[in-house]
């Protein structure tokens, strides 16, 4: 809890066995009320170890997506009344630690929607390979076109909000289920008039690329996240 807010901080996982569990034990507690894995159909240890780790686990059997495996963590953090939601790497490639200046943000700034960017000053990128940078930078320009805002950091996957504000959103579409409903959540956020703003974190990649830092398939992934900004902007879909 947080200056009298609730906290759930969300990890979708899928075969992160080896990572989830430390992903997990460095959330701050007592900053953090609720840990919750969503497992999405993995098929290693994953919820296994992050029960060990202290994590609360859902499970979706089978793998839905990601898109999916969030939207049952707001739905229960919802159905609970917690004050905010979070969401943040189940591959450990975040800090939680910073999960403060999120907090903060909200509770002292007046955002009701806070964005993690690695590109603010302040922000790190670690190992951050040279093609991610260049698709990370290019995505927020066009996203930020069609906001028309500027967002520096559209595709992190660190965030914060008020889990009120997305109450009477349509998060049930199937079309949301994979890469999707992130980008749609920040999208929602500014065109339907909350306070989003950024803040600075860090992103840690593998040094080693053959450790493996995404489950995304270029080409087919990267279209899933960019269809909410087109879709939404061209009014067909809601």
């Amino acid at each position: 809890m947080y200056k009298g807010q609730s906290i759930q901080v969300i990890l979708p996982a899928f075969n992160e066995s080896g990572k989830i569990g430390r992903a997990v034990q460095r959330i701050p507690r007592p900053l953090v009320d609720r840990v919750l894995v969503v497992d999405d159909g993995s098929t290693d240890g994953t919820a296994a170890e992050a029960e060990a780790a202290g994590a609360t686990v859902i499970r979706n059997d089978p793998n839905l997506g990601v898109g999916a495996a969030i939207r049952s963590g707001i739905e229960l953090a919802q159905r609970d009344g917690i004050a905010l939601t979070g969401i943040i790497a189940g591959d450990d490639q975040d800090d939680p630690e910073e999960l403060v200046r999120l907090a903060t943000a909200i509770v002292e700034g007046g955002c009701e929607f806070v964005q993690g960017s690695r590109y603010l000053p302040g922000g790190r990128r670690l190992h951050q390979p040279v093609s991610r940078t260049v698709m990370t930078v290019g995505y927020s320009v066009i996203f930020s076109a069609c906001v028309q805002r500027r967002i520096t950091d559209a595709t992190n996957g660190f965030k914060l909000f008020r889990t009120e504000i997305c109450k009477d959103w349509n998060l049930q579409q199937k079309w949301l289920d994979r890469y999707e409903l992130e980008p749609y959540l920040l999208y929602q956020a500014i065109r339907r008039g909350h306070r989003v703003c950024e803040v600075p974190v860090t992103k840690y990649y593998p040094p080693i690329r053959a450790v493996g830092y995404t489950k995304m398939k270029v080409w087919r992934d990267w279209w899933r996240i960019s269809r909410p900004m087109l879709l939404l902007t061209l009014r067909l879909r809601r």
